[in-house]
């Protein structure tokens, strides 16, 4: 598999860690993560799509790059959002408890990972977020 494609598939089960700190409105950051959530991963012309559902505590990535759905699960707690399965772990911190349109988190991967800041656009349903130079735009459905 190529680089591109691995990065592509990492970056669409990195959305749920998005999914739940962009979706908070007026609702629990848990409540507002469940669902279903169309994805797309480009790199200029090149692009992946996948779907992402969120259940409690639980999440599935059916991904078009190589087919094979990835899962595992995630937990919040406070401010902190820890996702592991088949494409983890990754770490989210700073979670905010009510959207803005930029958001400034602190992300990191691995078991002891060094967080660094990230930034996080959510504007009319949209979550959008860099990944290792990849562009990750997830819409909810």
């Amino acid at each position: 598999m190529s680089r591109w494609v691995r990065r592509a598939a990492a970056g669409a089960a990195v959305p749920l860690a998005l999914v739940v700190a962009a979706c908070a409105g007026g609702t629990s950051l848990k409540d507002a993560a469940l669902g279903t959530w169309d994805c797309t991963v480009t790199d200029g012309a090149r692009s992946l799509s996948s779907t992402v559902t969120v259940g409690d505590g639980i999440y599935e990535v059916s991904r078009s790059g190589d087919g094979v759905p990835h899962s595992g699960t995630w937990e919040l707690d406070g401010g902190t959002l820890r996702v592991e399965g088949d494409d983890g772990p990754y770490t989210a911190d700073g979670l905010p408890s009510d959207v803005a349109e930029s958001m400034g988190l602190k992300f990191g991967e691995g078991e002891k990972p060094e967080l660094s800041p990230w930034s996080v656009r959510w504007k009319d349903g949209t979550v959008r977020f860099p990944y290792h130079g990849l562009t990750v735009k997830c819409r909810k459905v």
